[in-house]
C-alpha cells in the first residue's frame, strides 16, 4: 500500500472513501493515487495495488468504475481493527497463522518469512527475499523493537 508501511489502514481508509464518493474510471482511480501519495507515479504499480484491494474484495469494477466491495462495505459500517483483521486473516493465506505465531513469540523478518513458507508452501515465496514477510507485518501493524534488530513483536 502506498502512502508509508505504517499507514496500510489510513491508506485503504482513503482509497475506499474516494471509491465510495466518486465511483471513478480505472484512469481516475491512477490520477488519484498520483495526486495524493508522493513519489507514485508507475500505472503497473498503481494497478497492482488497486488489483489487491480487488482480490481482497475491498473494491470491485463492473469494466467501467470502480466501486466499493463487499469485504470494503462491511469494513466501511464498522472500521474497527477486529472486522478489518478478520477480512484480511479470511481473504489473505497465511495470515491467521502468523498471527497465532506471533502471539507465542517475537520473530524478527526472516523468521517470520520461514514460518509463512513452512505453513504455506502454496505462497511460494523466494525464502531469502523478506519482502512480502515485511507487507504482511505492515498489514498486521506489528512494531518493530527497533530498527537495529528488526524484531517484531505480536
Amino acid at each position: 500500500m502506498f502512502g508509508g508501511a505504517s499507514r496500510y489502514v489510513e491508506t485503504l481508509d482513503a482509497v475506499l472513501a474516494f471509491v465510495a464518493d466518486h465511483q471513478p474510471t480505472t484512469d481516475e482511480l491512477v490520477g488519484w493515487h498520483r495526486g495524493t501519495f508522493e513519489r507514485v507515479e508507475s500505472r503497473d504499480s498503481i494497478e497492482r495495488r488497486i488489483g489487491y484491494l480487488e482480490a481482497v474484495g475491498f473494491l470491485e469494477t463492473d469494466g467501467d468504475h470502480w466501486t466499493v466491495g463487499r469485504e470494503g462495505e462491511q469494513y466501511l459500517a464498522e472500521q474497527s481493527v477486529e472486522t478489518l483483521t478478520e477480512i484480511m486473516c479470511r481473504r489473505n493465506v497465511g495470515l491467521r497463522s502468523l498471527l497465532y505465531a506471533l502471539a507465542a513469540d517475537p520473530m524478527d523478518l526472516g523468521e517470520i518469512s520461514r514460518q509463512q513458507l513452512d505453513a504455506h508452501p502454496e505462497l511460494g515465496w523466494k525464502p531469502t527475499n523478506t519482502d512480502m514477510a515485511k507487507q504482511r507485518v505492515n498489514w498486521l501493524g506489528v512494531s518493530t523493537s527497533s530498527r537495529k534488530t528488526g524484531t517484531c513483536i505480536g
